[in-house]
């Protein structure tokens, strides 16, 4: 939704409500995580810590989600295996795909036909100082609407998914904040046009996009 009405003291309200919720959630998972200490589970127990989507909290003159922008998408992802482990932040990309694959290797259960989640759990166990820790997807994708957008670790792409026509691209190492749309940008071409034939144009077949639901 629009904020271009909204003073800068109304945003700065609308970010404390927000991060007072965020510690009233931080503080239930403490008592959850004591309990499961008082009763002997912690040790046999794994956390997964997540959300389904973040906030623009004003950024971009916005206030919710249903857009690609790296507020709306970046989302908290923490794993802690029974018993703990020496924590570090991994900088690769992920998708909620994985979460469940990873869900489903912990119960040791058959990988569901047709899923591309990749668990995270060996990664997990392997610990920081394996040369994987900080491995990654390649790219991730996301749909809205009409819209269809993939990220790599160094640029995103928006087009329509329709006819894969480019409408907002980002380099994301120069323009973190993503304020400056380089989707004209001549510059840029040979990477938008990598990013729409490697991967696009694949995943918006009209064929993938009737696949039926897996078997369970």
């Amino acid at each position: 939704s629009g904020l271009d009405g909204m003073t800068k003291a109304q945003n700065q309200l609308m970010k404390t409500f927000y991060y007072g919720k965020i510690t009233l959630i931080d503080e239930w998972i403490g008592k959850i995580m004591s309990t499961l200490e008082e009763k002997e589970l912690l040790d046999n127990t794994w956390i997964i810590y997540t959300s389904d989507h973040g906030e623009m909290l004003g950024d971009h003159m916005m206030s919710h989600k249903i857009v690609f922008y790296e507020g709306a998408l970046r989302i908290p992802l923490i794993i802690r295996p029974p018993g703990g482990t020496k924590g570090w932040h991994c900088n690769g990309i992920t998708d909620q795909i994985d979460i469940a694959t990873s869900l489903i290797d912990i119960a040791g259960a058959k990988p569901l036909e047709g899923c591309e989640g990749r668990s995270l759990i060996p990664q997990t166990q392997a610990g920081v100082e394996d040369q994987n820790s900080q491995k990654g997807r390649d790219v991730v994708f996301s749909q809205v609407l009409r819209y269809t957008m993939v990220r790599n670790k160094k640029y995103k792409l928006t087009v329509r998914s329709h006819n894969l026509k480019p409408v907002e691209f980002y380099d994301l190492e120069n323009d973190p904040n993503e304020l400056e749309n380089k989707v004209r940008d001549p510059s840029f071409s040979d990477i938008r046009q990598n990013l729409i034939e490697n991967h696009l144009k694949m995943l918006l077949e009209p064929s993938r996009m009737k696949i039926p639901p897996p078997k369970i």
